[in-house]
């Protein structure tokens, strides 16, 4: 049987009619296994950071230009960028949130007294931040505990307040210890600490007898190398009790001339009398030693006591029977500071039971207008 041949319609294969193109996207037939579009860089990146708290702010930025740009460079990605706007958007959010609430609820804080001094004029500071006039609180206590020397203070935090402010003590100046040499003994820190801060106290309270009931202490470098290293030394004084609401700082130019004289006489009898140390009670040599800085600081001051010109005539005896006195003291004090032992130096210092000078030195002052204690009033402050 012979096989008729195909119907025109089923012609040989050519080329497919235009409606029956295969389709094309712009990296050639779709289907067909062309290449993939590139990953945009930016989304990838705008996820990354925004995942990272810190930079989450970045990530929100990179995200908005990722979902800018994709549309237009062809680039995939878009649920990247989205992703990235979406959770760094929520952090820089969340973000600001706490911060609105924290600082709310610090100054409730500071208002309610949460300091140490429950002010909100104070600043959080260590011992190494003062400087001579601050006003401050420890976080520990001010003084070491009695008989115990050289302890160290093991927690140097601070509050700075303005000294119109109750406040436990206040700084009246620092120095740096001499010497580029190491000085590892804590004991001979200790001494250079005191020796340095009475001078000092006398620069920033001329007129010690007005100060109120104080204790007197200071804050040291327990060692220093030879290399440097902090050496510098705060010397404060304070009370447990607190000091009055006003800076302890005295201004000789609100006495008068007489008033001035007479504070600076008083001067190194006042310093010598500073500059006895813990050891004195119990140790011979130094015992001795102060009281060889008490004669010549009596001397000197009896001296400079009858050098004043221009008292006013009702000072001038109290003055004159003062600086007699301190030479009577003088003398005393400088056979004490040549005993032998330590009973015969108690012997020699306390000679008729009357060992200073108080009662010749209210005298004076009354006379001469300064402040004195009051002693019908239990030991208040009255005005000559």
């Amino acid at each position: 049987m012979t096989v008729p041949p195909p119907p025109p319609s089923s012609a040989a294969p050519g080329p497919p009619a235009p409606d029956q193109a295969p389709a094309v996207g712009p990296y050639g037939p779709l289907g067909v296994g062309g290449p993939q579009p590139p990953l945009s860089g930016l989304a990838v990146a705008s996820l990354v950071l925004s995942l990272l708290v810190c930079l989450a702010p970045l990530g929100l930025v990179l995200g908005i230009v990722a979902l800018v740009r994709i549309p237009g460079n062809g680039k995939r990605g878009k649920g990247l960028a989205v992703a990235g706007t979406a959770v760094g958007g929520a952090v820089v959010a969340l973000t600001a949130l706490l911060l609105v609430v924290g600082g709310a609820r610090f100054d409730a804080w500071t208002e309610e007294g949460g300091g140490l001094l429950g002010s909100r004029d104070t600043k959080a500071g260590t011992l190494i931040h003062l400087k001579a006039g601050d006003c401050f609180a420890p976080a520990g206590g001010l003084f070491p505990p009695q008989g115990v020397e050289h302890e160290r203070m093991t927690d140097t935090s601070v509050e700075i307040v303005p000294c119109d402010r109750p406040h436990p003590a206040q700084v009246y100046g620092t120095f740096r210890l001499k010497g580029d040499h190491a000085i590892s003994d804590p004991a001979a820190v200790a001494a250079q600490a005191s020796e340095g801060c009475v001078p000092l106290l006398h620069d920033f309270a001329p007129d010690t007898w007005a100060l109120p009931a104080v204790e007197f202490s200071s804050y040291y470098p327990e060692s220093v190398s030879g290399t440097g290293g902090d050496r510098t030394v705060r010397c404060w004084l304070g009370a447990e009790a607190g000091l009055p609401e006003a800076s302890l700082r005295q201004d000789p130019g609100a006495w008068d001339a007489g008033q001035r004289a007479y504070v600076k006489a008083m001067r190194p009898s006042s310093e010598a009398w500073f500059s006895a140390s813990a050891k004195v009670d119990t140790d011979l040599a130094a015992a001795t030693a102060w009281a060889e800085r008490m004669a010549e600081g009596g001397a000197e001051s009896a001296k400079l006591l009858r050098a004043i010109g221009g008292l006013p005539a009702r000072a001038r005896g109290p003055v004159t029977a003062l600086a007699n006195r301190l030479d009577a003291l003088s003398a005393i004090h400088r056979s004490a500071s040549r005993a032998p032992t330590r009973a015969e130096f108690e012997k020699r210092w306390d000679i008729n039971g009357d060992e200073d000078a108080s009662g010749e030195e209210w005298e004076g002052r009354l006379a001469l207008g300064l402040p004195v204690e009051d002693e019908e009033e239990d030991g208040g402050e009255q005005q000559g």
